[in-house]
């Protein structure tokens, strides 16, 4: 389905609707206080502590409308709806269509080796080597369950890979920087604020 961003940034200071008809006059919306008008932080997810994730440069971020979960990279200057789930399998993602099971199976394995405890005779245990590392596996967990399946692959693919995707997802992009901008002038302003009190 279509992925639209027209409903995660608010409108504010619109008039209301009146009563319909020629003669109904607008009622105005009053401008909100300036600690009304900003937006709840919505709490950050399970995924926001992965260390994987910080390592491959991606954050995990909230949409404030609508509360879903987005991956944004600086570096990449890129927005997802889902994890870089190749990345986080250590795969190549230029090489999506190419994937073979074989591949992602050896991809897996590696993993597994790198958080599972090993048992005597060199067997791999179910159990985490570090249990810190409970989110990183989950991501793990997630991004081979989603690229094993042929059903759920494409659908990742569609919407965060195939060309038409990036081109949907730049506005995706475009909204994070521009809450970024404005947070960070927000906080220069009460900074600002403070300093003049003192």
């Amino acid at each position: 389905q279509p992925f639209f961003f027209g409903s995660l940034w608010p409108c504010r200071g619109l008039e209301a609707m009146g009563k319909k008809g020629k003669d109904a006059a607008p009622e105005t919306v009053e401008d909100p206080d300036e600690d009304e008008e900003r937006e709840v932080e919505p709490e950050a997810p399970p995924e926001a502590a992965s260390r994987i994730l910080k390592d491959l440069d991606w954050e995990v971020c909230v949409m404030p409308a609508l509360g879903q979960r987005y991956f944004y990279s600086k570096s990449r200057r890129q927005a997802r709806v889902q994890p870089p789930y190749h990345s986080i399998l250590g795969l190549e993602e230029s090489n999506f269509r190419g994937l073979t099971k074989a591949e992602l199976w050896k991809a897996f394995f590696a993993k597994r080796q790198v958080y599972k405890k090993t048992l005597e005779g060199g067997s791999l245990s179910e159990e985490l080597l570090n249990a810190e590392d409970e989110v990183d596996w989950a991501l793990i967990m997630e991004s081979f369950h989603v690229l094993s399946q042929h059903e759920a692959r494409s659908a990742y693919e569609q919407k965060n890979l195939a060309p038409h995707a990036q081109l949907r997802l730049v506005g995706l992009r475009v909204m994070h920087e521009a809450r970024v901008v404005d947070e960070a002038e927000r906080r220069a302003k009460e900074e600002a604020m403070r300093a003049e009190g003192e």
